[in-house]
């Protein structure tokens, strides 16, 4: 989330957290980091069953807490996740109203990615807008050598090129150790990952899974695609910073995992108030051409 990628990016859970500090200055960015179970270093390793679909989510607040009462916010996530034969891609789109003593603030954020099966590739590109005007874009691909060696290739925000840290894990490939480690039992799995849309350095990203699997009966009945299929409650925390003396997250997330890779429900704190994902549409999306996607939103 773009984790599994979280599902939701960083960037996006992030800016919430800078929202609360700086509220007329927020560059809006990733949110979902959904994904499926192929560490770089063993892209061989079967993935779970996903079902590439495309997701809506209504986005709210639940409750106000202690001097932030003033404070609401509302919008719609769209997240389609899709088979492009020999890759992932994933498409998202937010749009967000805030409403508090310092005015109304809209943010828009788009990405698209793709990501090659056997994880030796990964393309990305984000783009933010905050009242109608353009912010922060951030576009790059990451390849791996014939040693296995990772290199990335920004175009924006500026041009570069570095080398990334040896045993990290793409997006996708998170998403897909998320839906192993749960379906297997494991009860917590940290890893860093990079996805590039927060920043050019991987993040470490560590996931309580909670120990059984957990029925939604209403949800099954509502969607279909997710009728029988087990689904795990996942608290992911987001670390941006190296040596935290406090040890805290930079931002945090709940949400209902299913098997097949479909987020049911997710949550998040925003500027001291408890934020809510909710399902509200969901559609199966048939394979697409065997050809690897581009990525321009």
């Amino acid at each position: 989330m773009a984790a599994a990628n979280s599902l939701f990016s960083p960037a996006f859970l992030r800016d919430f957290q800078i929202f609360r500090i700086r509220p007329t200055t927020v560059p809006l960015a990733a949110w979902l980091l959904v994904s499926a179970a192929l560490a770089w270093a063993t892209p061989g390793v079967q993935a779970a069953e996903i079902l590439p679909h495309k997701a809506i989510y209504t986005l709210h607040n639940r409750e106000a807490v202690g001097d932030n009462d003033s404070l609401s916010a509302d919008g719609m996530l769209i997240f389609e996740w899709m088979d492009t034969c020999d890759g992932w891609q994933v498409n998202q789109r937010a749009k967000l109203r805030l409403v508090g003593d310092q005015g109304e603030t809209d943010f828009e954020w788009r990405q698209i990615t793709w990501e090659a099966k056997d994880g030796r590739s990964y393309r990305y590109q984000s783009q933010e807008f905050q009242d109608g005007q353009k912010g922060e874009q951030r576009q790059g691909e990451v390849s791996l050598d014939d040693k296995g060696v990772a290199q990335l290739t920004m175009a924006a925000p500026e041009h570069n090129q570095s080398a990334l840290p040896a045993g990290i894990l793409l997006p996708t490939a998170h998403s897909m150790r998320l839906l192993k480690a749960a379906t297997t039992g494991e009860t917590y799995v940290s890893a860093d990952v990079f996805d590039g849309t927060v920043s050019d350095k991987p993040m470490q990203i560590g996931a309580a899974i909670a120990p059984s699997p957990s029925q939604a009966p209403d949800q099954a009945k509502e969607f279909p695609p997710l009728a029988h299929v087990a689904s795990h409650v996942i608290d992911l925390a987001f670390y941006l910073k190296d040596g935290d003396p406090a040890g805290l997250p930079d931002f945090e997330q709940s949400m209902r995992l299913y098997d097949n890779g479909v987020i049911g429900h997710m949550s998040f704190p925003f500027a001291g108030v408890d934020m809510i994902g909710d399902l509200v549409k969901l559609d199966a999306v048939p394979p697409g051409k065997c050809k690897a996607a581009t990525v321009s939103p």
